[in-house]
């Protein structure tokens, strides 16, 4: 699976229409509008990435590893109480 992102979509486009499916088959079996699949390509929408994944036989942590990252904790800050003398 090619790792940047319009090769990646074209890829996945192409799996979902050899299994038997589009786009928009997908909006149509999630009842969700048929402009929601192209909300993916630049961005998280969890409903639809799942059914994609699976219609892949696959994870969407797998088809996009950079959405699902662990965060990184920012350091607490200390804060020291001001100690009156």
């Amino acid at each position: 699976m090619p790792k940047k992102d319009p090769a990646r979509w074209a890829w996945i486009k192409y799996q979902l229409e050899l299994r038997g499916y589009t786009l928009g088959s997908l909006a149509r079996e999630l009842g969700v509008d048929r402009s929601i699949p192209a909300k993916v390509l630049h961005g998280r929408y969890p409903k639809m990435q799942a059914a994609i994944a699976q219609r892949l036989g696959t994870t969407p942590e797998a088809l996009w590893p950079e959405r699902y990252q662990p965060r990184q904790t920012r350091p607490k800050h200390s804060r020291k109480k001001a100690v009156n003398q």
